[in-house]
């Protein structure tokens, strides 16, 4: 399963969705920083950062392995309203606590970014729409965690919804959304480079990679 962020440069400053998971999950996860190197991003651009959900392959990028802050210039850090005492029961995140601020649906992180509420896999699981050079993307979470099954079949749940059936209400909702309108998406768990556009098809849904 791929685990991606998401970086969002309007010229002047970078948003970041979603950090990873560092070295709090599995060993092959938390290469955020490679992969921004990789990108030639410098992290100082890094002012905000804005999370889907407070799950630990979001959030524990913030600390690296080493200890030091992810991005030492963070000015700005959104965690969805209804998520923030989750947020702050993570002990290994506790310099982060009290910097947290809410982030609620229609909130708009800037000109060209807005929150779109999408509960389900988490009590305040949000989305992100972008929109620039008249083109839209939505960054979506974890609305899919498997791209080979739940596009062709997105009734199917996971095992870590919170609430499945709202869960799936929200991936019907976005899925339609995004096929309907020929939006671009970004998923934490589409295959890499975990961008593309949805379709529908007779019966359902197909995603197309970019």
């Amino acid at each position: 399963m791929s685990v991606n962020a998401f970086a969002i440069d309007d010229g002047h400053e970078i948003t970041l969705i979603d950090t990873g998971s560092s070295n709090a999950w599995h060993p092959t996860m938390g290469f955020l920083p490679q992969a921004l190197g990789e990108a030639q991003i410098a992290v100082d651009r890094i002012r905000t950062v804005a999370f889907t959900h407070t799950h630990l392959d979001h959030i524990h990028g913030l600390i690296l392995p080493d200890g030091r802050d992810g991005f030492p210039q963070l000015s700005r850090l959104l965690v969805p309203r209804p998520e923030l005492d989750m947020f702050r029961a993570e002990a290994r995140l506790q310099r982060f606590h009290r910097r947290a601020r809410p982030l609620d649906p229609g909130q708009r992180l800037s000109a060209n970014i807005e929150a779109i509420a999408t509960p389900g896999h988490e009590i305040g699981h949000t989305c992100f729409r972008v929109t620039g050079d008249g083109e839209t993307l939505l960054v979506w979470g974890d609305l899919v965690h498997v791209p080979s099954l739940q596009f062709n079949r997105p009734e199917v749940a996971w095992e870590f919804d919170a609430d499945q059936e709202q869960a799936r209400a929200s991936r019907l909702q976005i899925l339609a959304l995004a096929a309907d309108n020929a939006y671009c998406v970004a998923g934490a768990h589409l295959d890499s480079p975990g961008v593309g556009r949805v379709a529908r098809t007779e019966t359902a849904f197909r995603f197309e990679p970019l």
